[in-house]
């Protein structure tokens, strides 16, 4: 629309410029005048509403011969418009589509609304491979803008998603702003993929449960995140703070927070922590959460690692990288 600011403001400029000069020169009435202009543009070959003198005559032919060019300009832009987005928007459809069929262990965002916008925001600034789906062309025009590979449709149907490869992804975030959209996100997103892990938005306390047994492995409430941190920042600001510091990656020390997981390939399964971390510098251990879903804040050095523990850890990101390279999942 841009595009035709112009030619729709100049074509408008000079219909104005016809209908003042029949009105006020050749003294039309204003239905005459704006007539007037009106069969001189459009070219249908009626004859003048009240005869014309010479200087009305050089009027009409300039008014014609610019009036016209003008109509041609702005059709073309139009078309031009029309028919360009359309061919970008399909060539940009078809590129996201075979970029997301080369994609693996990526996130799906779910809904590009304010909630979604953030997460995939942070997601990307993570470094998180991630895919956008939504149904509105608004929302997709700004996921396109910050650079993110994006897929139209409804989330809560498996076309959707398997468009946005939910067979190879590692997540996925149902963020719309429905709390039965998402819990038909989770359900559809579980069916297709059962290793998936899903994090669901609800709006409401007696949604969790639903999203729950229909797939989420975690159900987020914005509402009650944003309470408790305005309490938190009142009760105890220091602790809110360290927690930011936590959770930011890239600091200026060059420490970052970090999950780890044991598995078959670390060869840290039945060794105990004091085993693993005590002698690794610049690596501290937050916390560990069992395969039963039990978290142990500061777990005791003498507490034996299991298969599928997850490991909370901060610390430099070079020893973090290190653990990566011996072929741990962080």
């Amino acid at each position: 629309m841009r595009q035709l600011t112009l030619p729709l403001a100049l074509l408008a400029f000079v219909f104005g410029v016809g209908i003042g000069w029949y009105a006020l020169i050749e003294d039309f009435t204003l239905l005459e005048a704006i007539y007037q202009a009106v069969t001189t543009l459009s070219t249908v070959g009626f004859d003048e509403v009240q005869p014309l003198d010479t200087t009305g005559r050089v009027f009409t032919i300039v008014f014609i011969l610019v009036g016209i060019g003008l109509m041609f300009y702005t059709a073309t832009a139009l078309v031009e418009t029309v028919v360009a987005g359309e061919v970008r928007e399909m060539l940009g459809r078809r590129r996201s589509g075979r970029k997301v069929q080369r994609m693996e262990q990526h996130v799906i965002v779910c809904g590009f609304g304010r909630v979604g916008r953030e997460i995939a925001v942070d997601l990307h600034d993570h470094g998180v491979g991630l895919v956008v789906v939504d149904q509105s062309p608004d929302a997709l025009v700004e996921a396109e803008e910050h650079g993110f590979t994006v897929v139209q449709g409804d989330a809560t149907e498996e076309l959707a998603l398997r468009a946005a490869g939910v067979e190879r992804a590692r997540g996925l975030v149902a963020a719309a702003d429905s709390d039965v959209e998402n819990t038909y996100i989770a359900l559809t997103g579980r069916a297709l993929n059962p290793e998936l892990f899903i994090v669901a938005r609800a709006g409401s306390s007696a949604a969790e449960q639903r999203m729950k047994s229909a797939g989420a492995n975690r159900v987020v409430s914005p509402y009650q995140i944003a309470g408790r941190r305005m309490a938190l920042a009142i009760v105890q600001p220091l602790v809110l703070d360290f927690v930011d510091v936590l959770a930011t990656r890239g600091t200026a020390d060059d420490k970052i927070l970090a999950e780890i997981v044991i598995d078959e390939t670390s060869g840290f399964a039945g060794k105990t922590i004091s085993e693993v971390f005590g002698s690794i510098d610049g690596m501290r251990l937050l916390g560990l959460e069992n395969t039963e879903g039990g978290m142990v804040v500061g777990p005791p050095g003498a507490t034996n690692l299991k298969l599928g523990d997850r490991l909370m850890v901060y610390g430099e990101q070079s020893a973090l990288e290190g653990f990566a390279s011996s072929g741990m999942a962080i």
